[in-house]
């Protein structure tokens, strides 16, 4: 209760802690958005790479659907489809658009059926791709391995640098808002060398500063979560609607995984900025 008093006392000086804590955690919170957006993308074009097996002709029914359970149960197969003849054809003509019609230039459809294979992970491609061509039944396979491990690398390098800029903030944002901490403290040094002076323990006189701290990094991550996803949400909703093809996470998904990180870091760095604050003081 004595911290939650103070913090009301000084309010000029709590103001302008959770401000300068805002500030610095706004920052903390844009890295954490890019990171996220970056990792939901990257994701998501690991989740379509894909194996497709490419059956030969004169397959009957039976034959096909028996690859079909052996394919499916292949480690490292998620899920897969059945692309038949007429609709490899048909999506052959969507991808070449409306300038001319395939089918009026062909006797007979020259491609083959096939099955799409999804992997659980995009490390199982190859695994998979070697295996499908042991069966006889399959003509050839495609299975964009090497764009895989490329995407692989990609999306490990983007990952790591997420994580190396997030700490580098968060070591930042610790000292600024410690610094800021330390001028309330000092605006109190009296008060705390009356309570030394009567007896007071050392975790007696630490507990309403703790209290104050975890109080400021509260309400400075508070507004810092507010800003950074009511911007994400300006910026998501604009791009969905000039550019819809580009895969953005949902704003409601990026606010709840940056708002518990930000509150966890400022009410941490507030409360680990008082005790450094507030040592310099009960030192006998």
């Amino acid at each position: 209760m004595e911290g939650f008093e103070g913090f009301r006392r000084n309010g000029v000086m709590s103001a302008a802690a959770v401000t300068i804590t805002m500030v610095t955690l706004l920052a903390l919170g844009g890295a954490l958005v890019v990171a996220a957006t970056l990792d939901h993308i990257a994701r998501h074009l690991e989740r379509q790479m894909q194996v497709v097996a490419y059956l030969r002709d004169g397959l009957t029914p039976a034959q096909a659907g028996a690859l079909r359970d052996r394919l499916a149960r292949l480690p490292g197969v998620r899920s897969l489809d059945y692309v038949s003849k007429d609709e490899a054809l048909t999506r052959f003509q969507q991808s070449i658009g409306g300038q001319m019609d395939v089918q009026d230039l062909l006797t007979r459809n020259p491609l083959p059926a096939s099955y799409v294979l999804t992997a659980d992970d995009p490390a199982h491609l190859s695994a998979i791709a070697a295996a499908a061509r042991e069966f006889p039944e399959v003509e050839d396979v495609n299975d964009g391995s090497q764009a895989a491990a490329r995407l692989l690398r990609v999306t490990r390098i983007i990952r790591l640098a997420g994580d190396a800029a997030g700490a580098a903030l968060a070591l930042v944002a610790l000292v600024i808002i410690a610094s800021a901490i330390r001028l309330t403290v000092f605006a109190r040094r009296a008060e705390i060398e009356v309570m030394r002076l009567v007896g007071a323990t050392a975790w007696f006189i630490r507990w309403p500063f703790l209290v104050e701290g975890a109080i400021t990094g509260g309400c400075g991550a508070g507004g810092a979560v507010l800003l950074v996803a009511g911007a994400y949400t300006v910026v998501a909703y604009g791009a969905r609607a000039s550019l819809p093809f580009l895969l953005l996470p949902a704003p409601e998904q990026v606010a709840l995984s940056v708002s518990w990180k930000l509150v966890l870091w400022g009410v941490a760095i507030g409360i680990i900025g008082s005790l450094l604050a507030v040592r310099k003081y009960l030192r006998v």
